[in-house]
């Protein structure tokens, strides 16, 4: 069975000790009454009363008169069950109650509790008696008992002796120092340390702290010897609400020591004249909280060693070191976007997105290098615009614009992976296809040349039924070429033998033939 705590055990005492002193009051002062014989003095006034009554009555012969006055004192007073005057020889004169079916002839001539007999003398002798039968205690012996004043006042005593001592004692225990118990020697070594320490009973009370945890928060509210450590408020703001899950409470309900809760303090340090907080008045500590349950060698637990461990200023150094690597990620991003839109800017043609020319030149030379060893195939496609100088004079330099996006746009449409789409100048574009042989090259600028001419117009809805055809010219990368130029040179001279067939239409270059190119449309 477990043995009642301190708080019970002191409670009892007390209650004990009050209820001995009542006993002790009414043994040497009889303080309480005694209700027998309150019951036989109440029916001795009430007896005389009537006899007073009755011997007037009949001085008068108002035997009527007596009758009913003994009914009303049957009917008014409840304790009363039959009254009777009776004469000497034994007979009634008047009776009210059913005085002959109740009354029990005394054969001592005494008066009991519930029977009373009060002679009437007439010149002194007597002339005959006043009989008065009470009601008789009908209730059980523990009712009695439990009725009995005595027992009511100590069964008072102990119920409410219990609840106000109770709460008297709680209330007084919070308020005692156990430091004063304490020896100074430990209390000095607890102040030497640097971390933050509270010393907890079994309810999690606060038994002792030391100076480093009274500093955590020097101008808040001071946490109170006996105070419960989960009702702090500046110290639990940071800590879950549910108090089961405070890390002093879980390291004493599991048995066994927590480390490494991480608990932020805010520190409060009031607010200015003008009732706004500083920045120095919502300043925080940052604090590591560890646990160790303290258990006897009964393997109870009695109470819990907590520690805080103030890391802010550690705390502070990586915030100011992870803000200042966001700043540099951040710094990173902005000057590679920087980067990519330079680049953009210096190799892609503004107008059309297209390469460049001294780009594309760059981008050519590896697919020739292995084209030149055998590794792949190019072709090259260069590409102009018909009658473009037309268009700018009838429409504006606008719609020429307009022109040019578009035809640039049908050819990156076509373009492959792999291939490189150039603004070589003006409204001439070049183009290099990377795995084709000359047939396939062929056919590709045939198609490019039809897309243009039927979605390119329709697209520039700012002219309606324009259209827009190209001329082109294409090479394919032959042995013994060697360099890009003599490339370019060629499908360029397949150009102009397109532009001088009536434009429009496809020329391929072909060696060693004395008109150099062949229309393929």
């Amino acid at each position: 069975m477990r043995r009642p705590g301190p708080l019970a055990q002191m409670t009892m005492a007390l209650v004990t000790m009050t209820l001995s002193i009542v006993l002790l009051a009414d043994l040497f002062l009889g303080i309480l009454p005694d209700r027998a014989a309150q019951l036989r003095e109440s029916r001795g006034k009430v007896s005389k009363s009537l006899a007073v009554q009755a011997a007037v009555l009949l001085q008068s012969n108002e035997t009527t008169v007596l009758e009913n006055t003994l009914r009303e004192v049957v009917r008014r007073i409840e304790d009363v069950r039959s009254v009777g005057v009776r004469r000497a020889e034994g007979s009634l004169v008047a009776e009210a109650g059913g005085h002959a079916q109740h009354w029990k002839p005394l054969t001592d001539g005494r008066s009991v509790s519930d029977e009373v007999v009060v002679p009437l003398h007439s010149q002194g002798v007597r002339w005959g008696a006043v009989e008065i039968a009470f009601r008789p205690d009908d209730r059980s012996l523990f009712r009695q008992w439990l009725d009995a004043p005595m027992v009511r006042l100590l069964l008072f005593l102990t119920l409410a002796g219990s609840i106000a001592f109770a709460m008297y004692m709680r209330r007084a225990l919070q308020h005692l120092d156990p430091a004063s118990a304490i020896p100074d020697r430990v209390q000095r070594a607890f102040d030497v340390m640097a971390e933050g320490v509270a010393v907890l009973d079994a309810r999690a009370r606060v038994m002792l702290t030391n100076k480093a945890f009274r500093a955590l928060q020097p101008e808040g509210e001071p946490v109170r010897i006996g105070q419960t450590l989960s009702s702090v408020r500046w110290l639990v703001d940071g800590v879950p609400g549910d108090v089961a899950a405070h890390p002093w409470m879980r390291a004493m309900a599991e048995r066994q020591n927590t480390s490494g809760d991480s608990l932020q303090v805010t520190l409060d340090r009031g607010a200015s004249a003008t009732g706004e907080r500083s920045a120095e008045a919502t300043a925080y500590r940052q604090l590591v909280v560890n646990c160790a349950p303290i258990i006897d060698n009964g393997a109870r637990v009695r109470g819990c060693l907590v520690t805080f461990d103030d890391v802010t200023a550690l705390h502070k150094a990586n915030t100011a070191r992870h803000q200042a690597m966001d700043e540099i990620w951040k710094s990173r991003e902005e000057i590679h976007r920087k980067n990519e839109e330079l680049q953009r800017l210096a190799t892609r043609d503004p107008l059309t997105g297209t390469l460049n020319r001294r780009a594309f030149m760059e981008a050519v030379q590896p697919l020739f290098a292995a084209a030149s060893r055998g590794e792949s195939s190019i072709g090259f496609l260069l590409l102009d615009i018909d009658h473009f100088k037309g268009v700018n004079d009838s429409y504006g330099h606008a719609i020429g614009d307009r022109v040019i996006q578009e035809v640039a746009r049908k050819m990156q449409q076509s373009a492959r992976g792999a291939d490189l789409v150039c603004r070589y100048g003006g409204e001439e574009f070049c183009m290099v296809v990377a795995g084709i042989d000359r047939r396939g090259l062929a056919a590709f600028a045939e198609r490019l040349r039809r897309r243009v001419e039927t979605e390119s117009g329709p697209s520039v809805r700012e002219i309606e039924g324009l259209r827009v055809t190209v001329s082109i010219g294409i090479e394919i990368f032959a042995g013994g070429m060697g360099s890009v130029e003599s490339l370019i040179d060629h499908a360029d001279q397949a150009l102009y033998r397109a532009k001088r067939a009536g434009r429009n239409r496809v020329v391929s270059f072909i060696p060693g033939s004395a008109e150099l190119t062949e229309q393929l449309s």
